[in-house]
């Protein structure tokens, strides 16, 4: 019995999730959105979400600790001074996850894994787009 055991296993061993969590999380402060698969983008929003509270304390240690996990230092940087400024006020509720149907090729349960807050200049963008 699994009793009180957070998280899913994915059908991978402990070292291989790591790395496709250390992956994925990579992408997603990358580009601020990723298509994955549902249960991929649900596990990755507890891994996520933990990193970016991490970062908003702002310190020395916490950014050693991210580090460790990401192993990215130009992530890890965007992640300190971009992404968790945005987030300053907030607690808790960083990443969405939409589902958006099934794969073509093998009908599994696909979603999309965004931040919740986008860059500013990505919004002026779309929001002058729209009104030319």
């Amino acid at each position: 019995m699994r009793h009180l055991k957070a998280g899913r296993k994915l059908n991978r061993t402990a070292s291989h999730r790591k790395a496709l969590f250390r992956n994925l999380a990579k992408a997603l402060f990358d580009h601020e959105s990723i298509r994955t698969t549902t249960p991929k983008a649900l596990e990755l929003r507890r891994f996520a979400d933990r990193l970016i509270t991490m970062a908003k304390r702002n310190d020395m240690h916490s950014m050693r600790l991210v580090f460790a996990d990401l192993r990215d230092k130009e992530i890890v940087k965007k992640l300190f001074s971009d992404i968790s400024v945005r987030y300053q006020g907030t607690e808790g509720g960083y990443t969405r996850v939409l589902k958006i149907g099934r794969r073509r090729g093998d009908a599994a349960p696909m979603a999309i894994i965004e931040l919740t807050q986008k860059r500013e200049k990505e919004v002026a963008e779309k929001e002058s787009k729209g009104k030319a």
